[in-house]
């Protein structure tokens, strides 16, 4: 690949400096010129001005916001002469031809023109003389253009023909070499996926894009696309962002010099200030910019180059040998183009040969941190393996000595297990008992269909044990009917609860209390009294709903501890009676003492159609679409859902509501609801 681009890049030089054979004459030396700063003149008023004579062979106005005019005379004799101006960069031209003695004939170019629209679709700017002109009279030549760098030629257009088809060949090998360069490095960077190649392909499309705008072949590619066909400018601003951007990922700068950071991002904004201007049409200020920038960042990455160097890094030297032709291209286009030195073909083409040279370096430069690369990065996997690989015997002997201890433990654990699972059976064991235990305190539901008309309980506990208990027993006429709910769940609230009914079996036995609230207030006392809370700060209590009716089924009598009775009448409306706001035992505040429960009377009305009591385990559990609580009055939505139906009836409905409701949610206390009618 190396030596096929070597071979492209001599082909090229010589082709470039050849000479050809019966070329046109530059008449620039044979001019005088006029400068109209103000655009105040037209071709009627500028003939009585004053003209300087210019004896350059190039004419050179640089950076240029004036109308120049420049006159000259023909001689006659060529077979159809041709005027040309070799230059791409001139926005509008216009040629006055001397036809007789007062006429002018006007023609018109510059890359403005719609290109299809041109006398010659070719670069540069050419005219067909009149071979009728007066050749004692003066040609003149309107240029507006905001750099101005050209030479005047006149020849025929066989001599024409033979300077296109040898320019023609010169370029088409240089563009070939651009084309390239642009597919082999777009391979490296498709291949290495560093950004450091896609920069430098920017650079090399920008770079061909400015040669061509600078010869005018760009024309054939935007052809009537003025937008961009106006803006050359950009060319060169984008090369030196591109340039700018290549030379501090390329040198390594952010690591290798870091306090020239900040130079590198100056010349970025600068460039990219450039960009942002011409494409609003400040062409001027572009190219100063790209002028001021591009000199000042030749200068700190020929210096990078320089001090890298000195630090033994291999690919600056390459870096700087290709910056330097590219440099010392610039510098030869532009001294001939301020006539200090001799132009000929070798400076006309400066541009081309010093960017060819430099991109060959370049890719040599590209080439060589390749294979750097390349290197390091097998030698760093030769290190990596070796390190694995010790790692990996090292490891290895310490797999074998943890291997050992995990078999000693794993036989630890094991017994462990033995022993757990035998006290986990255990703990079953005495859970499952408790369990009897609690449910012998529990009602049947035989005890309960003899001596309540209807009724039905939903009693879901959250653990195998309960906090939450429900207490029936008849007296002396009288029948006592409670919901229970003990501070806790599991094993903890299933003590309490025990505790609970043995105490109100106990109460009414000895008391023969018909008075709910009476016999809240004595539970109150043996509660307080067996955890001794008077003494130390046990919260250990219970919320209660204890209904009382006798055998005559007249009156109800209910006292609540914090838990409500709800009543369902017949006329559909729901009466929620409130307990009281004190606990059963764990009121360890003073204020507590001196309250008493209160006893509520419902008389027992053909128009009652239910009593519910419940714990907080319902209204308190998680569901729903948003997951929120169930809360009392979504309870009591429930059961007035399914108001037409009878207790027993309603049962089943109000439970599989709840479950509903519940969802996948995790139960989250015990659950007690009983529906009954005396």
């Amino acid at each position: 690949m190396n030596s096929y681009r070597f071979f492209l890049l001599l082909l090229f030089l010589v082709k470039a400096t050849a000479t050809w054979a019966s070329s046109p004459v530059n008449i620039s030396d044979q001019t005088e010129i006029f400068i109209d700063e103000l655009h105040q003149y037209d071709i009627n008023t500028v003939q009585n001005k004053t003209f300087q004579i210019s004896n350059n062979e190039v004419l050179n106005f640089g950076n240029n916001k004036a109308i120049i005019w420049v006159r000259f005379k023909l001689p006659k004799g060529l077979n159809e002469p041709i005027l040309h101006l070799k230059t791409a960069l001139i926005e509008d031209v216009s040629l006055y031809s001397p036809i007789g003695d007062v006429i002018y004939q006007l023609q018109e170019d510059g890359y403005r023109k719609d290109f299809y629209s041109k006398e010659y679709q070719i670069p540069n700017t050419y005219f067909n003389i009149n071979e009728e002109f007066n050749p004692d009279r003066y040609f003149y030549l309107k240029i507006n253009a905001n750099y101005l760098q050209f030479w005047l030629y006149y020849g025929s257009s066989k001599s024409y023909i033979q300077y296109i088809y040898d320019t023609s060949i010169t370029d088409g090998i240089y563009y070939g070499f651009i084309l390239i360069m642009l597919i082999y490095n777009l391979f490296v960077y498709f291949t290495a996926k560093d950004t450091t190649y896609l920069y430098y392909v920017i650079y090399v499309l920008a770079i061909g894009m400015m040669v061509a705008h600078f010869q005018g072949h760009d024309a054939h590619i935007w052809g009537s696309v003025g937008f961009i066909a106006e803006r050359g400018p950009m060319w060169p601003a984008v090369a030196g962002l591109a340039s700018v951007l290549f030379g501090y990922k390329f040198l390594k700068i952010k690591e290798s010099l870091p306090k020239l950071k900040l130079f590198y991002f100056t010349g970025m904004g600068t460039f990219s200030v450039a960009i942002i201007a011409v494409l609003f049409g400040f062409n001027l200020i572009c190219s100063l910019i790209n002028q001021v920038s591009g000199f000042f960042g030749a200068i700190i990455m020929l210096y990078s180059s320089i001090v890298l160097i000195k630090k033994g890094n291999r690919e600056a030297r390459l870096f700087l040998v290709a910056f330097n032709f590219y440099i010392c291209a610039a510098l030869i286009f532009v001294l001939a183009g301020a006539d200090i030195i001799p132009y000929n073909k070798f400076t006309d083409y400066a541009w081309q040969i010093g960017s060819t040279l430099e991109m060959f370096f370049l890719a040599l430069a590209i080439g060589q941190k390749i294979n750097q690369l390349e290197l390091e990065k097998n030698s760093l996997i030769l290190n990596q393996n070796k390190m694995l690989e010790e790692k990996v015997a090292e490891r290895t002997e310490e797999l074998n000595a943890t291997n050992e201890e995990l078999n000693v433990l794993v036989e630890q654990v094991y017994q462990q297990n033995e022993m757990i699972h035998k006290k986990n059976s255990d703990l079953e064991s005495s859970i499952n008992y408790a369990q009897r235990i609690q449910n012998s305190i529990l009602p049947t539901e035989l005890e309960l269909k003899e001596n309540i008309s209807s009724h039905f309980i939903f009693y879901q506990p959250k653990d195998v044990v309960s906090g939450d208990i429900y207490w029936y027993k008849k007296m002396n006429g009288y029948h006592y009917l409670a919901a229970v709910d003990c501070t806790g769940h599991g094993v903890p609230g299933a003590f309490v609860s025990m505790m609970a009914g043995n105490s109100l079996r106990e109460i009414v036995t000895v008391s023969k209390s018909s008075s709910p609230n009476e016999i809240l207030d004595q539970l109150d006392e043996h509660v307080t009294k067996n955890f001794n809370q008077k003494n130390n700060n046990n919260k250990e209590g219970m919320d209660i709903a204890l209904c009382i009716w006798d055998d005559k089924k007249e009156n109800l009598y209910y006292s609540g501890a914090k838990n409500p009775l709800v009543i369902l009448r017949k006329d559909r409306s729901i009466e929620l009676i409130k307990g009281d706001k004190k606990s059963v035992g764990g009121n360890i505040h003073p204020h507590y003492d001196a309250m008493t429960f209160t006893s509520h009377h419902i008389p027992l009305t053909d128009d009652i159609k239910g009593f519910y009591i419940f714990s907080d385990g319902i209204q308190d559990q998680f569901g729903g679409e948003k997951g929120k609580k169930l809360m009392r009055q979504g309870l009591l939505n429930i059961i007035h859902e399914y108001r037409e139906l009878g207790i027993e009836e309603q049962g089943p409905k109000i439970i599989d509501e709840i479950d509903k409701w519940q969802g996948d949610q995790k139960q989250i206390d015990d659950m007690l609801l009983i529906g009954f009618l005396p």
